[in-house]
């Protein structure tokens, strides 16, 4: 790769030829029957940061590839950053990629297995391609960048349930939200009236939130270091110049790369909401963001502070309910909250006829350690029958994914599930686009009855060879 980032005539003829390979492929390709005595073969797609945790949480298989973008050092590299450098150094093993297309192409027949945990605007790309080569396949929450991405993903796991596919929303395996579930279930805080949901600005956040001043050097030339892959990174994302200000980790904040703060944290904290209370689509949405979120900001970044109202419907023995999330702002403490005790840094509130429920950062929790739920007012708590566990525990998230695979059935967080919880956040970051208008949602036809604008981002398309897989 050229310090300008673009790409030499080899590494365009090697990814022309790897979009040609994997193009001309079997319709679908079938997985290899697996026992629970077998090690699966994995390859990992994005093994910096988060997808380090990945591969950790995995490491009793067999890691036989990996594949990332950005190969800078920890002294490159700004802050507190896993650098996919020393992963791959610790997996000596497995052979390394800059393209996963490559990858998969050459290492195809040696593959059982895959984890996704790119940019968001490239999951679906490489989720479907792993798919289509039979693979079982573990991708990164959000599921997708766009309702029509996740649409497909969910089509594709639909039609080939053996093949286990997994949502990167990792305290769906905790103890805390498995008891939110039982316990909003059992009635511990009455009928479910509305509810907070939350992420709080916080120090560690920093890290990765742009200022809205960061637009104005969109178009600087800025050299790109030779460790980093910028138009792989690129990938079905338009055009553009490297910058600093994208890698690594700050692609989130930008429309072309990331999902926003609801499509990034939004997954966790919805997930055991939509489990207990088996929330379908709203029936209406209404967004707003911070004033200073206009013009040529809103065509690039996702907005600082945002806000949306959502309405649910009544459902079985449900009756309708709201739920408001906040984006980087912090809702009122709810009755019996410890004075001046700040509330997590981000989670939710659960008002109920009885009482309240609240949850912090559920991600964080580990397997059969209760950390982040509590009852409120202290009375309640003391008084609540614990009900029994009815849901089941799986050693970790990661664990129940390969176990499944293993066993010829899906996980508790597939791709059905987590695409739902997924398709919530999108929507919601439509709403915040169309901030003023109260969006009325029809969840049999699956789209927005008052804004063909809003439907019109359902989907967008890719950059030219990189089209999604069918």
């Amino acid at each position: 790769m050229s310090g300008k980032g673009t790409l030499s005539r080899r590494e365009a003829l090697v990814g022309a030829a790897a979009l040609g390979g994997l193009s001309a492929m079997r319709a679908w390709g079938a997985p290899r029957t697996l026992s629970p005595a077998d090690k699966a073969n994995i390859a990992f797609i994005g093994i910096g940061n988060y997808g380090a945790t990945n591969l950790t949480e995995l490491a009793a298989e067999n890691i036989v590839a990996v594949c990332d973008v950005d190969w800078r050092t920890r002294a490159q590299l700004p802050g507190r950053f896993t650098p996919a450098v020393e992963v791959a150094a610790a997996h000596p093993g497995a052979k390394r990629f800059d393209d996963w297309r490559v990858m998969l192409e050459q290492m195809d027949k040696s593959i059982d297995a895959v984890v996704v945990c790119t940019a968001d605007h490239v999951h679906a790309y490489a989720a479907l391609t792993a798919m289509k080569m039979g693979k079982h396949v573990y991708c990164e929450k959000p599921l997708a960048a766009t309702m029509h991405e996740v649409r497909a993903m969910v089509q594709s796991a639909r039609r080939h349930p053996k093949q286990a596919t997994q949502t990167g929303i990792v305290g769906h395996a905790s103890e805390d939200v498995r008891l939110i579930v039982e316990w909003i279930r059992a009635g511990a805080i009455g009928t479910v009236e509305r509810i907070d949901v939350f992420q709080t600005d916080w120090a560690a956040g920093q890290r990765y939130i742009n200022p809205y001043s960061d637009c104005d050097h969109i178009d600087d030339s800025v050299e790109t270091p030779a460790e980093v892959k910028w138009d792989l990174f690129l990938g079905p994302a338009p055009v553009r110049k490297y910058n600093s200000m994208y890698l690594p980790l700050r692609w989130r904040n930008w429309l072309d790369f990331g999902t926003g703060i609801l499509g990034d944290h939004g997954p966790h904290f919805l997930d055991p909401l939509v489990w207990a209370l088996d929330l379908d689509y709203p029936e209406t949405l209404e967004g707003d963001a911070d004033t200073a979120y206009t013009g040529k900001v809103e065509r690039e970044m996702f907005a600082r502070v945002s806000h949306v109202n959502y309405r649910f419907a009544a459902k079985g023995s449900r009756p309708a309910l709201t739920l408001k999330w906040w984006g980087y702002d912090t809702p009122p403490a709810p009755p019996g909250w410890k004075k001046n005790e700040p509330l997590p840094t981000g989670g939710g509130i659960v008002y109920g006829t009885k009482g309240v429920l609240v949850y912090g950062p559920v991600y964080s929790s580990k397997p059969g350690v209760q950390k982040q739920v509590w009852l409120l007012p202290e009375e309640l708590d003391r008084q609540f029958q614990r009900p029994a566990r009815t849901i089941a525990r799986p050693s970790s998230h990661w664990a129940e994914w390969i176990d499944a695979a293993k066993q010829g059935k899906q996980p508790s967080c597939n791709w059905e599930y987590g695409g739902h919880v997924t398709e919530l956040c999108l929507l919601g970051n439509i709403a915040i686009a169309h901030r003023g208008t109260t969006l009325r949602f029809d969840s049999k036809q699956r789209k927005f009855l008052n804004s063909e604008s809003a439907n019109a981002l359902f989907s967008r398309p890719g950059r030219k060879g990189w089209e999604l897989p069918g």
